[in-house]
């Protein structure tokens, strides 16, 4: 379950393919596919966006994203997205349609969603830092009608992201972090809903120009749990590469 991807350029039409690695399947600060101890497996996941943007201030971008389950080899999920964003000079705010569907399980399960995003980027020089809150707010269908999420949940993101070059401009650091706040969307390790702060995280990317329109991207990142949730250690480091191509 990737983040929305916005795109924004000079030219009207734009389009990314990446794929990538994590040790492990961490989304809004919960191990999707747990294991022993609280660990779990690693996936491989494929990316592709399009992106169109009408006006200098205008973006359009339709989005799928498709990650296997490397230890439970039965998983599959593939979503689909699609944003649209509005900027006002440093600011821009985004809303999205997103389908998640896990085509493992029995007859599939599903969950529809909204979302909306506001950032302000901050510009330091070569530098920059942005700000950011997203919610998003499940439309359904609850389990046990298809779905795998509780329907009317939502889960609030506060979240800042840096970008300052390291080496010339060929690879920049990129850090961020980001606190969770749950209204029903998770559930603890008593698989109970609950309301308030979910989680608490750190991540250092590395991104790498390897070409004008290639960049590899390791990076390292931690989550503490203010809750035990449900299959998530309380303290979690994992870590992923990807490589990127836009055109």
């Amino acid at each position: 379950m990737a983040p929305l991807e916005e795109t924004s350029s000079e030219a009207p039409f734009s389009s990314s393919l990446s794929t990538g690695w994590d040790s492990l399947y961490m989304f809004r600060g919960v191990n999707q596919l747990p294991g022993p101890a609280g660990y779990g497996s690693s996936i491989s996941w494929t990316a592709f966006s399009l992106g169109w943007a009408p006006t200098a201030q205008d973006s359009f971008t339709a989005a799928t994203w498709a990650a296997f389950g490397l230890d439970q080899t039965d998983y599959k999920e593939i979503d689909a997205s699609l944003t649209y964003a509005h900027s006002w000079g440093s600011f821009s705010l985004s809303t999205a349609y997103s389908l998640y569907a896990v085509l493992s399980s029995p007859g599939g399960l599903y969950s529809h969603e909204l979302s909306v995003s506001a950032a302000y980027t901050i510009t330091r020089g070569a530098c920059t830092f942005t700000p950011a809150l997203n919610y998003a707010y499940t439309l359904g269908p609850s389990p046990g009608h298809g779905g795998y999420v509780d329907a009317d949940t939502g889960y609030l993101e506060a979240r800042l992201d840096g970008d300052l070059p390291l080496y010339r401009d060929h690879i920049r650091v990129a850090p961020w972090a980001a606190a969770g706040f749950n209204f029903g969307y998770n559930t603890t390790d008593t698989f109970e809903p609950f309301i308030g702060a979910d989680h608490f995280e750190l991540g250092l990317s590395f991104p790498i120009t390897l070409a004008r329109n290639l960049e590899l991207t390791p990076y390292f990142a931690y989550s503490h749990t203010w809750l035990p949730l449900a299959g998530t250690r309380r303290d979690t480091p994992w870590a992923g590469v990807s490589v990127s191509f836009s055109f």
